[in-house]
């Protein structure tokens, strides 16, 4: 009787995840998603990513210096490039110590201090030439430590308090193994699937709004793509590294983006934080938000994607004077350049969170666009 019971438990909370993942169904974005979040992408090092991203593509993409794919007609100038940024902030093995651990050192800036305090006591996996090595970031027992180190740690972890573990005894044993100096260093990772209305997982976004521009491309038809007056869409590698001789810090691979095809104007997926505090304005989960985040003026792209919101019931906030590295490029060159994107709770953390109804808006959002021929 009592494993009948726990068959029954079994089975019932199998349905029950199934059912929790219903709103899921027939959307193509998402075993895309599934695909490619387990893969890391520091700056830098995103060619395994890019890889398995080309799989969903037809044959019509090329690539730049960088890394970065473009999906652009052969026939058609590109007048106007829907983009994607798909490296993340990540770690590259910067040293290995006699005794066997290994020490890191990030691709890029992290967005604040205590970034680096998530990596502790997790998970990480080393993406070497032989393969996947996987390893844990050594957690001190907090009650052996000495006062001095534990005030230390309650101020915040730095990279030189960060060993990793991989099971090995010496560096000798370490290099055995497959791993060498630089080899991209990534934390373990799973979504999250929230009461069937959200999802949540580290670096989320990045391979979100990848997953969400591949679904779009699989859904143009060879004479419709054509037709669709020089539209291009691009994957952009090493987004989060700072040009040398940018002006006001432009983001390298957007940079190398406008150089090579110089379009019009600009759609950037990306997200930002959402407000939790109900006395603020700003964007919430689960209002089906979408946000524009534009110049101080509104331009004609704008002008198009609010007009189109506004016909098929998708709220669309306009939040006006947004500055980034990843706007830059384009606007330094009076290109028309904007930012449509998604409300992310708790952003840059590895709980990152977006509400399904959101993106859903997002993805209906994008296919209007598309088909509209509104890209001139």
């Amino acid at each position: 009787m009592r494993y009948k019971k726990k068959f029954a438990f079994l089975v019932f909370a199998w349905v029950w995840f199934l059912l929790g993942l219903a709103p899921l169904k027939g959307q193509e974005w998402h075993p895309i998603l599934e695909t490619i979040y387990p893969l890391g992408s520091p700056s830098g090092y995103e060619n395994l990513q890019l890889a398995k991203i080309k799989a969903y593509l037809p044959d019509r993409w090329k690539t730049d210096n960088l890394g970065s794919l473009v999906m652009a007609s052969p026939n058609q100038p590109v007048e106007a490039i829907m983009a994607a940024a798909v490296d993340e902030i990540g770690y590259f093995v910067s040293g290995l110590t006699a005794d066997g651990y290994l020490r890191l050192d990030r691709t890029q800036a992290v967005p604040y201090q205590l970034y680096d305090s998530f990596l502790m006591g997790h998970g990480v996996v080393v993406w070497t030439r032989k393969g996947l090595v996987t390893g844990v970031v050594c957690q001190p027992a907090v009650h052996i430590l000495s006062r001095e180190r534990r005030e230390k740690l309650e101020r915040g972890i730095s990279l030189d308090d960060i060993y990793v573990d991989i099971g090995a005894r010496s560096e000798a044993e370490v290099r055995a193994r497959g791993v060498e100096i630089l080899d991209a260093v990534t934390r373990e990772r799973a979504l999250t699937y929230l009461n069937s209305k959200r999802v949540s997982g580290h670096c989320l976004s990045e391979k979100l709004f990848a997953s969400l521009l591949s679904s779009l491309a699989r859904s143009f038809k060879e004479p419709s793509f054509t037709r669709e007056k020089g539209l291009a869409l691009a994957w952009v590698a090493q987004s989060r590294v700072s040009a040398r001789g940018g002006r006001g810090g432009q983001s390298l691979g957007f940079l190398s983006l406008q150089n090579r095809w110089q379009p019009k104007k600009v759609i950037i997926l990306g997200g930002r934080q959402a407000e939790e505090d109900e006395t603020k304005p700003g964007p919430r989960l689960e209002q089906l938000t979408i946000m524009l985040i534009a110049e101080e003026k509104t331009t004609g792209l704008a002008a198009t994607l609010l007009e189109l919101a506004s016909a098929n019931n998708i709220p669309l906030q306009v939040i006006a004077r947004e500055d980034s590295p990843m706007l830059r490029p384009f606007q330094a060159e009076k290109a028309e350049a904007l930012i449509l994107g998604l409300p992310l709770r708790d952003a840059a953390t590895p709980a990152e969170t977006v509400s399904l109804r959101d993106v859903d808006s997002l993805v209906r959002l994008l296919h209007l666009f598309v088909e509209s021929g509104r890209i001139e």
